[in-house]
């Protein structure tokens, strides 16, 4: 099924949002620093200017303020020239000679104190910055308000110019960060496309597996992962194949003896019918209690499934044999009742066959591990027999009864959890070791 939102179209997107905002962000901020700094610029000038100005200003023998002379700057002298001065309020007021007979609407003056910067509406529509603050004169009445203004369009200009080179810079830089963000999102996403390709041929029958490819770190567990799936589905599949081997192999004979007995009827033939069926209802019966897959999630003690096996013991054949059973409290299989008593079930069982007077149990908990050995004061089984006996329908001894698959199925078993089944010879007996994982 295909989402509505592919992983690249997301990577595309979160990362094609983040190139264009920091874009217009960096370029909104360079272009307001840039703004800044030509203003305090123009703050510079005027602060020369103002000091020009109370430079020239000295109080009257009667409390009043004069000029010495006029400024001789010649942008106070032409004509709206974007430089002006007024100094003073009312009637007293003088005003630089390129103001003409306009005026500067700069609104009440300050009280004495700091500078204050205004900006105002100049001659013939100007955008102007100024300079504001009340001038103390030694003997003078009072404060004298002194404004110094000058033309701010150029810099308002450079300043919008500066942002439109900035967002086409950025811009540029933008469309390239998304080029190399494409490339990133396509190189980024080339591994995935590859566990498709390997998922694909999967699909199709192909015995492959993700381990022997170079995967990056992420998505290394991923492929580990399904790498482990694909093999637990493949020990499934051949588990239950095995099982209906063993199954079909189980009902073989049960089969046989009713084509018989329905090729020659007699008065036995219920009997016999009725025997046949309870022992095939019994097969079928231990293998779907076996199971044919592994459920780790599940905790069995292994203490009462050990002794549950006595009732193996109350036939004639195995009712002089001693069972003995060692267990540990903490033994606890991490697996399904029915598996764990499908594999001791089956071990037991051997053990009893050869066994001269005991079969034993015992099971321990060792570096996270269950290990669980079955063993009989039996004569043991040669040597070169051992790597035989786990093949299906392999038989030590074809004297004894039984169809050469209960070693074989408890080995699949084990297998199925990851778990190893190991045959020795001891002095005195035979030992089978099941090494699984505890609960």
């Amino acid at each position: 099924m295909r989402g509505a939102w592919s992983l690249r179209w997301r990577l595309w997107l979160a990362g094609g949002l983040g190139v264009l905002l920091a874009a217009v962000v960096a370029g909104q901020l360079l272009g307001t620093m840039f703004a800044r700094s030509g203003e305090r610029m123009l703050d510079r000038r005027l602060d020369d200017d103002f000091a020009t100005l109370a430079g020239l200003l000295e109080a009257r023998a009667d409390g009043g303020w004069q000029l010495r002379r006029e400024p001789a700057d010649e942008r106070w002298q032409r004509i709206f020239s974007g430089a002006y001065w007024r100094i003073g309020e009312g009637a007293g007021t003088r005003t630089s000679r390129s103001l003409w007979d306009d005026s500067l609407q700069a609104g009440p003056p300050p009280a004495t104190g700091p500078a204050q910067w205004r900006n105002l509406d100049g001659p013939r529509g100007q955008a102007l910055r100024a300079r504001i603050q009340q001038l103390r004169l030694p003997g003078a009445d009072r404060p004298v308000p002194v404004l110094v203004a000058v033309d701010r369009t150029d810099v308002l200009a450079e300043a919008r110019e500066f942002r439109r080179m900035a967002m086409l810079a950025f811009a540029a830089a933008a469309a390239v960060l998304l080029a190399l963000l494409a490339w990133q999102v396509e190189w980024g996403l080339r591994p995935l496309r590859r566990m498709r390709g390997i998922l694909a041929r999967v699909r199709n029958g192909d015995d492959v597996r993700f381990g022997p490819e170079p995967w990056p770190a992420e998505a290394a567990p991923l492929a580990a992962q399904i790498d482990e799936l694909l093999d637990d589905h493949a020990r499934r599949v051949e588990r239950a194949r095995h099982a209906a081997q063993d199954l079909a192999h189980a009902l073989k004979t049960p089969l046989s003896v009713l084509s018989a007995e329905a090729q020659r009827p007699g008065p036995e033939i219920a009997t016999v019918v009725g025997e046949q069926v309870a022992r095939m209802q019994g097969e079928v019966d231990r293998r779907l209690a076996g199971g044919l897959t592994t459920d780790a999630r599940q905790r069995t003690p292994v203490a009462p499934v050990a002794e549950s096996l006595r009732v193996l013991f109350r036939h004639d054949a195995a009712a002089a044999l001693h069972y003995r059973v060692t267990v540990a409290e903490d033994c606890v299989f991490a697996g399904a009742r029915e598996d764990l008593t499908e594999l001791l079930g089956n071990l037991v069982d051997n053990a009893a066959k050869w066994a001269r007077g005991e079969v034993h149990v015992h099971a321990a908990v060792d570096a996270g591990r269950l290990r669980i050995a079955v063993g009989d004061d039996g004569p043991g089984m040669p040597d070169e027999a051992l790597t035989r006996a786990r093949q299906r329908g392999v038989r030590h001894d074809e004297r004894m009864p039984g169809h050469g698959i209960g070693l074989a199925i408890v080995d699949d078993i084990a297998r199925g959890y990851g778990g190893t089944l190991t045959l020795s010879n001891r002095d005195g007996g035979f030992t089978a070791t099941l090494d699984l994982p505890a609960g």
